[in-house]
């Protein structure tokens, strides 16, 4: 099991502290625990992924699969990025938030 101390970045930029417990961690999967406090934030900021930077300097993308207000449970992938991006939270590859509208794709 991964354990360690980080910060949940939520699409708004809202950052909550956290501590993390994965206990899935095959190549770039996670899956787990994150223990933080979450009554403040209103659930549909959980229905978008959101990043994990850990304390070791991983990030993580994850979705919730499960929340209350004190945890949420979540799977993820560790993000393709370098430490300037994790710093600036820009978008990781793959990550979707780069992504143009169908609009300016042509397609609608």
């Amino acid at each position: 099991m991964q354990t360690g101390k980080g910060v949940l970045v939520l699409r708004s930029g809202r950052r909550l502290p956290l501590v993390y417990r994965f206990g899935t961690a095959h190549d770039s999967i996670r899956a787990g625990y994150l223990l933080c406090d979450t009554s403040g934030v209103d659930p549909a900021a959980f229905c978008d992924s959101m990043h994990v930077l850990c304390d070791d300097g991983t990030e993580v993308i994850v979705g919730v699969i499960q929340s209350s207000d004190r945890y949420l449970i979540v799977s993820g992938r560790v993000a393709d990025r370098s430490p300037q991006q994790a710093e600036g939270i820009t978008p990781a590859k793959g990550s979707g938030a780069n992504r143009t509208s169908p609009e300016k794709e042509g397609i609608a």
